[in-house]
């Protein structure tokens, strides 16, 4: 009998998205940021929020591009994906707009939409195979 960890359970979970749930849980999160940003600047609040969205989409980008690894491999090169992108997407609305608060929530919105839509793609070519 095998035994999954609460890791391995949480990546099922979130990689199989059923009816956008974990994506609707990353926009929270991106509303959570913002609010913190505008009117609390609480870091515990900051770092729940940020950590919920960095593991969802680190878990979307990793099971996207690097599907075939191990799973925490795949989960550390999809956060080393995930800061890059955020750095590509920040550059280019700091470069288009202005980065302050919106300029930021509008960064960490396009690349969760990115990341949500890469696993839906990779989800449903799975699905075809």
């Amino acid at each position: 009998m095998k035994t999954k960890s609460a890791f391995m359970n949480l990546h099922y979970l979130i990689t199989r998205d059923q009816n956008f749930v974990f994506t609707i849980v990353s926009y929270i999160a991106i509303l959570l940021i913002f609010i913190n940003m505008s009117l609390t600047t609480s870091p515990a609040i900051g770092i729940f929020a940020s950590a919920i969205y960095l593991l969802i989409n680190a878990t979307y980008l990793g099971h996207a591009f690097f599907e075939k690894e191990n799973t925490f491999v795949g989960f550390m090169l999809g956060v080393l994906l995930l800061i890059v992108i955020l750095g590509l997407v920040a550059w280019a609305v700091m470069i288009l707009y202005n980065l302050n608060n919106v300029g930021s929530v509008i960064v960490l919105f396009i690349t969760s939409s990115f990341a949500s839509f890469l696993n839906r793609k990779v989800k449903s070519k799975n699905v075809s195979l």
